[in-house]
């Protein structure tokens, strides 16, 4: 994956509402363009831009998305409250992800954002539990 300018490109969150709202927060006030998803409609506009660089999720709230997912070379990050088999099975179809456990760290969460974008972490060929 090449290096990502944070103007260049934005990051969708797929997530209830409340945490849409507060990751989007978070996210925007570390200098990211931010856009939220509700439907998988507007997950598949976004994705034929070539504007997203990054998509945070939740699992499994997200999980119905990720047949979209893993059809576009886009980094994404899936947030869980545990790790399951189910969940491993989900990760493993998707080959640019990283999962983070919640609660969630927000300067750990922050810093792995960081990185995807400036291409210090690599997550393709497979998945990362951090």
């Amino acid at each position: 994956m090449s290096v990502m300018s944070r103007k260049e490109k934005q990051i969708v969150i797929i997530d209830e509402h409340g945490f849409s709202r507060i990751c989007s927060g978070i996210l925007t006030n570390g200098g990211y363009k931010t856009s939220i998803v509700t439907q998988d409609e507007d997950l598949l506009e976004k994705l034929k831009k070539d504007s997203v660089g990054l998509v945070v999720t939740s699992y499994p709230y997200g999980a119905s998305h990720f047949d979209t997912l893993k059809k576009r070379n886009v980094p994404i990050i899936v947030l869980t409250d545990d790790i399951s088999d189910r969940l491993l099975l989900s990760l493993s179809s998707l080959q640019n992800s990283c999962c983070m456990i919640k609660p969630l760290n927000y300067d750990r969460f922050k810093s792995l954002v960081k990185q995807v974008f400036e291409g210090s972490i690599s997550l393709e060929g497979g998945y990362r539990i951090v």
